[in-house]
């Protein structure tokens, strides 16, 4: 059984734009082809694949179909999953009605009109790819996470696209602190991950944190292996926060050095200060940046 729905987002969508954040792994960088976006995910912990294509700049017809023997859930929870994991009522218009008032980032519309965020279907797979990220290059991190999906998680083959599913925080607790390590995880990666699906499994209300956003970082910042930066990108991409600032992030100090046209490379505090003027859009603009950093290099 296949459910074809058309949904219409708040303001343009670019779903190309959308499949390429430098944060993906490769095997979901990969997976557009003939004008539609492939993805699979968990709604309410049932598998299921999507393809979703545009039919006009604000509307996407998505065809949402189980991806193994569970039923589909009912519509109304499908399309308020679509609508979160899609960003769909994220208002772009707002935000770049926001940035003409900010001369170094007047550019961001034009070069990027469309792009939104497609969110992680849990804040666990979040906060473990964010650990992946500690430290390393984003071409040897985009291994790892494929590394770790080809061990642990959910292969799919779909009109010839190979997409994969992030195993469950149940499905990696089982596993042995160190059994991450020959995939190349660090020691100390490896128990991190595996430490925190269990705490996930042990304790689920972290997948539904609310309340300020600073205080969901300083929540997160308490886990295991969970530092700043790692807490508000996995709040952004995890969660959907658009105001958390990772200003300790390499790439966004390279591109705020850009913009800003600094001549030498600011220091996170500097890149905190600027931000103040980017609220309460802070999370999306890091996240514009990233994708500017990644189209021209």
């Amino acid at each position: 059984m296949t459910v074809s729905l058309h949904l219409t987002s708040k303001g343009p969508t670019d779903l190309a734009l959308c499949n390429q954040p430098v944060t993906e792994n490769q095997s979901d960088r990969t997976a557009f082809a003939h004008g539609t976006l492939y993805r699979v995910a968990r709604i309410h912990g049932i598998p299921v694949t999507i393809r979703a294509s545009s039919t006009s700049m604000d509307e996407i017809e998505f065809r949402v179909s189980p991806a193994g023997d569970a039923p589909l859930p009912a519509e109304d929870t499908i399309v308020a999953a679509l609508h979160r994991k899609f960003s769909l009522d994220l208002d772009l218009p707002a935000f770049y009605r926001f940035v003409q008032d900010i001369p170094a980032l007047t550019q961001l519309p034009s070069r990027q009109k469309g792009l939104r965020p497609i969110l992680k279907d849990s804040l666990f797979e979040a906060l473990s790819l964010a650990i992946i990220d500690q430290q390393v290059n984003v071409a040897f991190a985009a291994t790892l996470k494929h590394r770790l999906l080809e061990a642990y998680g959910h292969h799919y083959r779909v009109d010839g696209q190979d997409i994969w599913l992030f195993p469950t925080a149940v499905e990696l607790a089982r596993l042995d602190p160190l059994a991450l390590y020959p995939l190349q995880f660090t020691r100390n990666k490896s128990r991190y991950i595996i430490e925190l699906a269990q705490r996930f499994v042990a304790e689920p209300h972290w997948e539904t944190l609310t309340g300020p956003e600073e205080e969901i970082i300083t929540q997160l910042c308490t886990l295991r292996g969970i530092g700043r930066w790692t807490a508000e990108y996995a709040a952004m991409v995890g969660l959907g926060l658009v105001d958390t600032l990772p200003a300790a992030d390499i790439g966004l100090l390279r591109m705020v050095q850009r913009v800003y046209h600094m001549p030498e490379r600011p220091s996170e505090q500097q890149v905190r200060e600027l931000g103040q003027d980017w609220s309460p859009w802070r999370g999306l603009v890091t996240f514009y940046l990233w994708h500017q950093e990644d189209s021209e290099t």
